[in-house]
């Protein structure tokens, strides 16, 4: 079973990833920010994301990741800014 930590380094050692964050013990959720999603659909980019991680972790390894948000850095900064209540 893929702790956080471990998670968060194998997403971070992705080719053009520039930022992860994990959340969760069991049940892990990841956000991976990269500029190359710019011209990428979501489908495109789950795609990406999870081959790598079937390629890199065994089938096992993956059975408590349970989501992953996939962003370009505009996107995460748009999620990040904190809004105006008018």
């Amino acid at each position: 079973m893929t702790t956080r930590d471990e998670l968060e380094r194998t997403l971070a050692a992705m080719p053009g990833v520039d930022a992860v964050t994990v959340v969760g013990d069991y049940g892990l959720i990841a956000t991976v920010v990269s500029a190359s999603f710019r011209q990428q659909d979501e489908a495109l980019r789950q795609e990406s994301v999870w081959k790598y991680l079937s390629d890199t972790l065994g089938p096992s390894e993956l059975n408590n990741v349970e989501f992953i948000f996939t962003s370009t850095p505009e996107e995460n900064s748009a999620i990040s800014a904190p809004s105006s209540v008018a």
